[in-house]
């Protein structure tokens, strides 16, 4: 089993290659492309936190609308934080 960056890698250039069933055209490639650039050349690559970092407190919403403080949550053990984009 290949691992997760050629997985990534592999991903990626099927993608940005247009191929169903992304179907994603030149252009848009083009935006997302322009946007990385804009976003490293921000430097918030090197003001992000590292593996191993530990996080600030700070509180979200769940999927239900209830705020979650991160603090109650370490109480409780480690934590995984996802995100995800909202429901479609």
């Amino acid at each position: 089993m290949s691992n997760l960056k050629n997985r990534l890698e592999e991903f990626k250039k099927t993608f940005e290659s247009g191929a169903p069933p992304y179907n994603v055209t030149p252009d848009r490639v083009a935006t997302m492309h322009r946007a990385t650039a804009e976003l490293k050349a921000s430097g918030i690559e090197g003001r992000v936190l590292k593996i191993g970092d530990r996080a600030p407190d700070f509180a979200l919403f769940n999927q239900d609308h209830i705020e979650v403080s991160s603090k109650d949550v370490r109480r409780k053990g480690p934590m995984v934080v996802s995100f995800f984009r909202g429901h479609w």
